[in-house]
């Protein structure tokens, strides 16, 4: 039952995380919206997609192939990536959204991309590691996972240095407020990343309990 559930969901998932980056980027309507890979949320959507296409295959051919894909570290790692889309998005983004232009949330709230890219991809990943994922993750997984924030950020900021003061029209230079070294300053930007980091790892340290529970009982 539990493999039949995992072949079933990385299929969905697959199909549910790029057809949502597909139509974030708007190429169902004949263009690319720029910016559209500076944002976590499609990057790690787009990440969560081909891996789950991946472990479809390997869910159907199985050996080294999937258990490569499905080591608890990958697992552990992944899961946590889309999570933090998620919980960033519904507990910090949309409350400010709200006060800012409450007609215009919901217009683009409750459209098929972005219900897709930050509840269904992100809570359905979350379902599929409980059912279907090795639950023996090593305790350095809850510091080695924090390499995906790091290249994040790395990647963020060397961008923003590229576009350089005068971002190209319709570009962001950052793509979120809280790294805006223009707006926030070196203290204030310091400050939120280590924030940021130290929320990363609270989370990391949830699901690993979760797993430690997992293996308890």
């Amino acid at each position: 039952m539990v493999h039949i559930f995992e072949i079933v969901s990385s299929l969905a998932l697959a199909l549910l995380a790029l057809s949502g980056v597909f139509m974030q980027a708007e190429l169902h309507k004949g263009r690319y919206r720029l910016g559209t890979f500076s944002y976590y949320t499609n990057l790690s959507n787009l990440i969560i997609g081909l891996w789950q296409a991946m472990l479809f295959i390997g869910t159907l051919t199985g050996g080294s192939f999937y258990d490569k894909l499905t080591g608890a570290g990958v697992r552990y790692a992944l899961t946590l990536m889309i999570w933090v889309t998620h919980l960033v998005y519904h507990f910090l983004l949309v409350p400010d959204f709200k006060k800012r232009d409450m007609e215009k949330f919901k217009g683009e709230y409750y459209t098929y991309q972005n219900l897709t890219v930050h509840y269904v991809v992100p809570l359905l990943t979350v379902l599929q590691w409980l059912v279907c994922a090795d639950k023996e993750v090593p305790f350095l997984a809850v510091i080695a996972w924090l390499v995906i924030p790091v290249l994040y950020l790395g990647y963020a900021m060397g961008r923003a240095m590229f576009l350089g003061p005068e971002p190209k029209s319709g570009v962001y230079r950052y793509p979120y407020v809280f790294m805006d070294l223009d707006v926030q300053g070196w203290k204030n930007w310091v400050k939120n990343v280590s924030l940021a980091f130290a929320f990363y790892v609270v989370l990391g340290l949830v699901l690993y309990g979760v797993s430690w529970i997992f293996r308890a009982f």
